[in-house]
C-alpha cells in the first residue's frame, strides 16, 4: 500500500474554492480501476465496485481540517469496517477519497493496496483513517 496520491484537479478546485475541506463531507469508495491522476477529476470518472454483500457504496468519513504555519492538514478520524455477508465483496485494489458535498463529487486522492483484494463471506476489511498520509487496512 502506498501513501495517498492526490488527483491534479483537487489542487485546482481548492484554489478556486470549489472544495471546502473545513466544511464539506469527505467519503471513500472502493474501485478496481486504476486511477489516472492527470485526467480524472470527479467520482463519475472512476468506476466504483458493485455494491452488495455488506458493501453499500461510499463511506462517509469523520474528518477534521486544521491549519498551522501555512500548512493545511486533513485528518481522518474514522475507523470503518466492511464485513462481507451472504457473498464476497470485490475484488478491489484502490480506496478513493472524494468530496461528497461539492458539485460533481470531486476526487481528492487514492491509496493503492498493491494487489486485488476480495473480502470473502464472513471476513472484514478495516480502514483506520487516523493518519492523514496513509490508509491502513487489514483483511481479517
Amino acid at each position: 500500500m502506498s501513501a495517498g496520491v492526490k488527483f491534479y484537479s483537487f489542487v485546482g478546485k481548492l484554489g478556486i474554492g470549489a472544495i471546502n475541506l473545513d466544511a464539506d463531507n469527505i467519503s471513500i469508495y472502493l474501485t478496481n480501476t486504476a486511477p489516472n491522476i492527470a485526467t480524472m477529476s470527479n467520482k463519475a470518472d472512476l468506476a466504483e465496485i458493485a455494491t452488495g454483500h455488506g458493501y453499500t457504496g461510499p463511506i462517509p468519513l469523520d474528518c477534521a481540517y486544521s491549519q498551522s504555519g501555512g500548512i493545511g492538514t486533513l485528518t481522518g478520524n474514522s475507523t470503518t469496517t466492511i464485513t462481507a455477508s451472504g457473498g464476497s465483496i470485490g475484488p478491489f485494489r484502490y480506496v478513493v477519497a472524494f468530496d461528497d458535498t461539492a458539485a460533481g463529487d470531486p476526487l481528492i486522492c487514492y491509496w493503492d493496496y498493491g494487489a486485488n483484494y476480495t473480502i470473502n463471506d464472513g471476513s472484514s476489511f478495516r480502514f483506520n483513517l487516523d493518519d492523514p498520509a496513509t490508509v491502513m487496512a487489514t483483511i481479517q
